[in-house]
């Protein structure tokens, strides 16, 4: 691919369009992008979540006392944050609000990812939710 001249690469774009659900966090956990396959999964809008704390933008099912999602997802941005490694979780359950402010059971094969600058410091959170509900359900 040629550098020079007429066209630049639109890595946004490109990200955005990833068959796979990413969202991405700075170290604070604030959203700055997610994929479109994210949002579709998730039902939210990148309009309604970009410039929100992950935590708060997919809260925890407040009628499932034990829901632990959010602790989960918080301590393992923490840990990636901390070695600057990449941290995959095993299944986690982590009900996810419908439009109509309905929390729906749901499955996620969850990993997170650090991204750093040129500098080497680390700047972004890659968080991967794969949504596994339909393959949980079958066993």
């Amino acid at each position: 691919m040629s550098t020079s001249g007429a066209s630049t690469v639109d890595y946004q774009k490109i990200f955005e369009s990833l068959p796979s659900q990413y969202i991405i966090v700075t170290p604070d956990r604030t959203i700055v992008a997610a994929t479109d396959s994210f949002l579709a999964s998730t039902g939210k809008s990148r309009s309604a979540i970009v410039g929100m704390d992950i935590l708060d933008a997919f809260p925890d099912n407040p009628d499932n006392p034990e829901a632990k999602g959010t602790e989960i997802l918080r301590t393992s941005i923490e840990r990636v944050v901390e070695t600057g490694q990449i941290d995959i979780l095993p299944p986690v359950r982590y009900d996810i609000e419908n439009a109509d402010g309905v929390f729906e059971p749901r499955w996620f094969q969850p990993l997170n990812a650090p991204a750093f600058d040129d500098d080497g410091k680390l700047v972004y959170v890659l968080h991967g939710a794969e949504d596994i509900t339909a393959q949980m359900s079958k066993s």
